[in-house]
């Protein structure tokens, strides 16, 4: 259903514009850290909402699963090599079936490429809802030679061909979006989903920041950010210039903390990428849509990556065909109003999981049993310095029941994914890609 506070004034339905950033922490943002130059997304948030209590998953795949689904990890399975089952119907085949245009540039990594489990090209953007997509399939890129790392193949493609072409991959994408926006169907309204390999690694930074080639570590880091930053003023600049800004959420985030071995900072918050510590997990996002979100407000409310599809549903008024049934929770009507609002408990992870009722955050395996648990105040202690387990057994007890009860229906080979299980006191795996 359409919110009241839009559609009094409303004649047609939003445009929405999704911008992922990779690999990127919570002091890899200006809005955080003011070492970081990025005026442009700073500019989003303070003109928007700054979404304190975020969530992503811990790895690339597993969030752009949640991303597109709108289900756990947990039940869909998902991990880096192996790719997103047919089943599972997504946010863009949803808003395409309402009448959006579909565009998605960027990294994919849900299948489709030849490492994937499922490689077939029913596992590619344009079978699952895209109407364009242009970028990458995998989870890393150069950034200048499109190639993977670790094979040195191309891994750069438009519509499932591949595409030879030089350039900085984060201003093609931006370039590849503008164009996309420029040649649009205006009778219709359209999804982009921008997802930006930057500041994913081999971390490269922007021809003109580059130099001679000596510059290492953050320094690059930041190159590369301040580089999205831009891409993301153009993108921004061509919605003014085409007439639509004032009909179009834009929403914000990282698909994970940052890497803090590839020169990221999570600033105080525990750990980074592969674990489901806070700085692993907690990431920077922000939403803003002129005259109809708040402006400088900084949301308290607790937002995981699996909220997002239902939330578009309600923003745009697109039904599905059938009743979805999403882990996920509309939260539209908490980011209007400006007040946070109790949500059900929410699990983020794959191999280790963190269960969540606000303010506690329980660590615990997968299946909920068997390790040794973790239990965090988040809200007095985002650092997560103090394990309270053993002075709150009752809510580990509730938490751990939550997560078995979650995990009843859920088939167990999804429920197992890939690995083994553990944890315990030395804390979550850490994964690359």
């Amino acid at each position: 259903m359409l919110s009241a506070g839009w559609v009094a004034g409303a004649t047609e339905k939003p445009n929405v514009v999704i911008l992922v950033a990779d690999d990127e922490g919570w002091g890899d943002i200006g809005w955080n850290n003011p070492e970081v130059k990025t005026p442009n997304l700073d500019r989003l948030a303070g003109e928007g909402v700054r979404l304190e209590h975020f969530y992503a998953n811990p790895i690339c795949s597993v969030t752009r699963a949640a991303l597109m689904t709108g289900m756990h990890t947990l039940r869909t399975g998902v991990e880096n090599f192996s790719g997103l089952d047919l089943k599972y119907q997504t946010l863009p085949q949803a808003l395409r079936e309402g009448g959006y245009q579909t565009w998605m540039c960027g990294k994919w990594h849900l299948g489709g490429a030849k490492e994937n489990r499922l490689s077939g090209p029913e596992y590619l953007p344009t079978a699952r809802g895209f109407d364009h997509h242009y970028g990458q399939l995998g989870g890393a890129v150069d950034y200048n030679t499109h190639m993977k790392p670790k094979t040195q193949e191309l891994d750069w493609w438009r519509n499932g061909q591949p595409v030879e072409e030089v350039g900085y991959s984060t201003d093609l994408l931006a370039d590849e979006a503008i164009g996309l926006m420029q040649k649009r169907d205006k009778s219709r309204p359209f999804l982009l989903y921008l997802a930006f390999n930057a500041i994913h690694g081999p971390i490269s930074a922007p021809p003109a920041e580059a130099g001679d080639g000596r510059m290492r570590g953050r320094p690059v880091l930041l190159a590369a950010m301040t580089g999205l930053d831009a891409a993301v003023g153009r993108v921004v600049a061509e919605l003014e210039k085409q007439g639509v800004r004032k009909n179009t959420l834009i929403i914000f985030f990282s698909d994970n903390g940052g890497d803090i071995t590839k020169g990221s900072t999570n600033l105080t918050l525990r750990e980074g990428k592969g674990t489901v510590f806070e700085g692993g997990i907690h990431v920077p996002a922000a939403m803003n849509w002129p005259g109809v979100l708040p402006t400088g407000q900084k949301s308290e409310q607790f937002i995981c990556v699996a909220d997002l599809f239902p939330t578009i549903l309600d923003v745009t008024g697109v039904k599905m065909g059938s009743e979805p049934k999403f882990d996920g929770k509309d939260v539209w009507h908490s980011l209007q109003g400006g007040q946070a609002t109790e949500r059900p408990i929410f699990f983020m992870g794959n191999k280790e999981v963190a269960v969540f009722r606000p303010p506690w955050k329980l660590i615990t395996s997968r299946q909920g049993q068997g390790a040794t648990p973790m239990l965090f105040d988040v809200l007095a202690d985002p650092s997560e310095k103090s394990d309270q387990a053993s002075q709150h057994p009752e809510i580990v007890e509730e938490l751990s029941l939550a997560l078995r009860e979650y995990a009843k229906d859920i088939p167990q080979k999804a429920r197992r994914g890939p690995g083994g299980g553990g944890g315990g006191k030395k804390g979550p795996e850490k994964i690359s890609n």
